[in-house]
């Protein structure tokens, strides 16, 4: 008597999940110690959070540490008032499954256009237009 081998069940196919394409943000603040000769960090800001790493002292190693986690530079820009400070902001892409809670659109269109008169008298009192008198 021979025995004949059954194939496996099928297993049952399981609906296609769509994925879509997301960003994330990092809005990074830093000062460095000095005038940055040694790229060490002073004051490190990642959206808007103090943080002190404690294995990475200087600048390059941290952008360099985001790097490999994903992130790559898209903006940077400097102040040079006092303290020198970098700002950058960095991006990585993700995939997610989840849909966007809203869309910047949908706010838009709810927004009437231009400043509005509280803006007008906020800008007014922050130049300090009164000073000059």
């Amino acid at each position: 008597m021979t025995t004949t081998k059954l194939p496996p069940a099928p297993r049952p196919s399981r609906p296609a999940v769509k994925t879509r394409t997301a960003y994330q943000f990092l809005q990074i603040r830093v000062q460095l110690l000095g005038r940055g000769m040694t790229n060490e960090i002073m004051n490190l800001y990642v959206n808007g959070k103090r943080i002190k790493p404690k294995q990475i002292k200087t600048l390059h190693e941290f952008l360099n540490q985001l790097g490999m986690q994903g992130f790559r530079i898209v903006t940077a820009e400097m102040e040079t008032e006092g303290v020198y400070t970098h700002f950058y902001t960095l991006q990585r892409e993700v995939f997610t499954t989840e849909a966007p809670e809203t869309d910047i659109y949908d706010t838009l269109d709810r927004t009437k256009d231009g400043a509005d008169f509280g803006d007008s008298i906020r800008n007014l009192l922050e130049f300090s237009l009164f000073d000059n008198f």
